[in-house]
């Protein structure tokens, strides 16, 4: 009888392909596979297999439309042989243990866990530490081993056809993200690239794949979709401002992607959505304060985008990542910050920090505090140095909780809410400017 040998500590992973199939990958981690088919049929009952499958596919997702054909059941089989399940229904079997330091061991086999191996030997029980094992030998034999999960389906044909059809199904492991890319060529105009960068982290590489982003937090992912049309090849370092299609899903938008690419398993690739585009941003320094704080600090550097035709986009923006860069005239392009963006619609703005600046210095001050049984009163001092070579916009935010009034201020605010208010002025080259005023609240 044929000798069985498991090898405890060595291992080979392999993966299979999938070919011109569409992915719809969704922020939740989830892909919608959609695989195109083309079968031989027979008149009468046909048996047809599909073993191509992601190790994260949901088992209650695959379905199979082929037209003019009758599917008369599918099956699901992810009986994968599993040395430890084999092992586990082989106890009470002799067995034969090679340890790497020691004598053969032979045995009745009585348990497996983590950590041990447990044989009935001549000399009584013995266990072994499996990391201590070299190898396990038995003679009982694995029939038709099944080493990936695979689909089966009987079809019932009316005639001799070569059937076109489509299996979709969804999976685990598969995610997308934006990383925008700004290169900022002054103080009010800057490049914008788009990119997707598309991960696929199951065990199945897909070959002239067409690739759909939908953005938008799902619930359930409807199972219903209109296969798109298919898109024309192009060079992904193409100059078109648009390297994708845009369509409303529902309540999402959905971004074709107007390339066929290639996705390995274990792989991430990265794809341009749109641009170089120029775009305009209006930049301030914010320095922003709750009630007596008191501090010094540089200012944070933020950048408002109008998402408008006028301004170079005019398109649904998904969330990312936004790199910022600028030019400087010995080095070059050079990287300034980072910041996130949350998803920005069509005809809204958005607003993203590239970290502090350096030469635009804030000072805050409580020049007065007087709390009584049923009042309180502060004044406050707020000073803002411009050591740049340029003229700076400044945005001043205050946080003040509960009810309150503003008395004497220096200059005109603007209240946004109940507890948020806000000054804004300009600072020259070399300037400090100073803002003064006092808040009050008065209680039962």
């Amino acid at each position: 009888m044929k000798k069985i040998c498991f090898f405890i500590l060595v291992y080979n992973l392999t993966f299979s392909e999938s070919q011109s199939a569409s992915l719809t990958i969704y922020k939740d981690g989830t892909a919608l596979v959609k695989q195109p088919l083309e079968w031989s049929l027979k008149p009468g009952i046909n048996y047809k297999t599909w073993d191509k499958l992601p190790n994260g596919i949901d088992r209650d997702t695959p379905f199979l439309s082929f037209s003019g054909v009758d599917i008369i059941s599918q099956r699901f089989n992810d009986d994968v042989f599993s040395s430890l399940d084999y092992l586990n229904g082989i106890r009470g079997k002799q067995v034969q243990i090679k340890p790497r330091d020691g004598k053969v061991a032979k045995g009745s086999l009585l348990e497996i866990t983590k950590d041990f191996i447990t044989l009935s030997h001549q000399t009584g029980i013995i266990s072994f530490n499996r990391s201590e094992i070299q190898s396990l030998s038995t003679k009982a034999q694995k029939i038709d081993p099944v080493f990936k999960p695979f689909l089966s389906w009987e079809l019932k044909s009316k005639g001799d056809s070569e059937a076109l059809g489509e299996l979709v199904y969804k999976s685990a492991n598969f995610t997308w993200s934006t990383v925008y890319r700004l290169k900022m060529i002054n103080e009010e105009k800057g490049e914008l690239i788009a990119e997707a960068v598309v991960s696929n982290n199951s065990d199945l590489g897909f070959k002239d794949v067409e690739l759909q982003l939908v953005e938008g937090n799902l619930n359930k992912p409807k199972m219903k979709y209109p296969r798109p049309e298919k898109m024309s090849r192009s060079l992904a370092a193409s100059n078109d401002i648009l390297n994708m299609d845009k369509n409303e899903l529902g309540d999402y938008y959905i971004y074709s992607l107007n390339d066929i690419h290639n996705l390995g398993a274990k792989e991430s690739i990265t794809v341009t959505m749109y641009g170089p585009l120029e775009v305009g941003y209006n930049k301030k320094y914010v320095f922003e304060n709750t009630e007596r704080r008191q501090k010094e600090e540089p200012l944070e550097v933020q950048l408002t985008m109008e998402n408008t035709e006028s301004n170079g986009l005019g398109i649904s923006l998904p969330g990312g990542k936004v790199e910022m860069y600028s030019y400087n005239v010995s080095s070059g392009l050079e990287y300034i910050g980072a910041d996130n963006m949350g998803q920005v619609p069509k005809g809204r703005s958005t607003t993203f920090s590239s970290g502090r600046a350096f030469d635009v210095i804030g000072n805050r001050k409580v020049l007065n505090y007087d709390r009584q049984r049923k009042s309180e009163e502060a004044v406050i001092e707020i000073k803002v140095a411009n050591a740049r070579n340029e003229e700076v916009d400044i945005l001043l935010v205050e946080h003040i909780n509960g009810d309150w009034i503003i008395k004497d201020p220096s200059l005109n605010y603007q209240k946004k809410d109940a507890s948020t208010i806000h000054f804004t002025f300009s600072a020259q080259a070399g300037e400090t400017k100073s803002v003064y005023y006092t808040y009050r609240k008065e209680w039962k």
